[in-house]
């Protein structure tokens, strides 16, 4: 049976032993006080002999002191009883101490929870200021297609898979040569934007991607041819990577090689095979017309804010 049920229990115990004690020791000293009375009557009425020796004879003493006997034995009880109860009471009183460590150790535990979800939230916070810093530099930036990609006549070419890419830029200065002098001096002349090289492997699975392939030769080709009228190629525009990388970069493609291995399988695509596995090479050259020169500004450009120049 468990504690808490066992508690009652032993207090109705006690409380019921009690009771019964108390009754009879009331009853043994109601006894002694009526036999008491009847002698101090007997005693009151010494002048009259036969009235105190009947009053004397119909006094009913307990044989061997009975009722002193009686009154001992409810003592007894009575002691036992508030023993039991004192007993009892002790129990309870533990038990709610128990149950207060135990509340106490819940409001540590919970006290440690309430740091743990203070530190989380630190944490969260902190974590959201990060992704607030990315976010601004356009990492991690949802569903803009950060994939590196030309786009110009005929829609773009996406590169499917991770491709290589190269730049260069420089300054060039003019060598100044001064006589009598141990060191040279440069005059600067410009900065110029080399050009863009990219190495990427394509792959086939299925007929759906070979057509894919298809149009990005389609692609390559098209950009590399003038206009009926005379008019040169189209220019075209690069991005890659976000914005702080490649955005929007005006490019003409200067050259292009797709090589179709001799060692690997071909898909049919409507009419046309192609490789299962090839490599596209595209060398790009950036290149700006005087107007947009005129907008570019140093201070914006270290900032990230004149997209287009690079």
């Amino acid at each position: 049976m468990p504690f808490f049920d066992r508690v009652p229990n032993s207090v109705g115990q006690a409380a019921s032993s009690v009771g019964s004690a108390a009754a009879g020791a009331i009853g043994t000293f109601g006894t002694i006080a009526g036999e008491a009375g009847r002698i101090s009557g007997a005693v009151n009425n010494l002048s009259n002999a036969a009235a105190s020796v009947s009053a004397l004879r119909s006094i009913n003493l307990p044989p061997g002191g009975n009722s002193f006997g009686r009154f001992a034995q409810g003592a007894a009880l009575f002691g036992g009883a508030v023993a039991q109860t004192t007993n009892a009471v002790s129990s309870a009183m533990g038990a709610v101490g128990s149950i207060g460590n135990a509340i106490s150790g819940v409001g540590g535990a919970l006290g440690s929870l309430g740091g743990v979800g203070s530190a989380l939230g630190t944490v969260s916070g902190a974590l959201g200021s990060i992704g607030g810093a990315l976010s601004a530099f356009g990492v991690g930036g949802g569903s803009a297609d950060w994939r590196a990609r030309i786009s110009g006549v005929g829609g773009e070419l996406a590169f499917p898979y991770t491709p290589s890419i190269s730049i260069q830029g420089g300054a060039n200065y003019e060598e100044v040569a001064i006589t009598h002098q141990n060191y040279s001096f440069f005059a600067y002349q410009n900065s110029k934007a080399e050009s863009i090289n990219i190495s990427a492997p394509y792959y086939v699975e299925d007929a759906s991607q070979a057509q894919q392939w298809l149009k990005a030769v389609s692609f390559l080709r098209t950009n590399t041819k003038m206009f009926p009228d005379g008019n040169p190629p189209f220019i075209c525009k690069f991005n890659a990577y976000g914005n702080y990388v490649f955005k929007d970069i005006p490019v003409i493609i200067r050259s292009y090689s797709v090589e179709l291995p001799n060692g690997v399988d071909y898909i049919s695509a409507g009419g046309s095979h192609v490789p299962i596995k090839s490599q596209f090479t595209v060398q790009l050259q950036p290149i700006y017309s005087r107007e947009k020169v005129k907008t570019f500004n140093l201070f914006s450009f270290v900032n990230g804010g004149s997209a287009g120049f690079i």
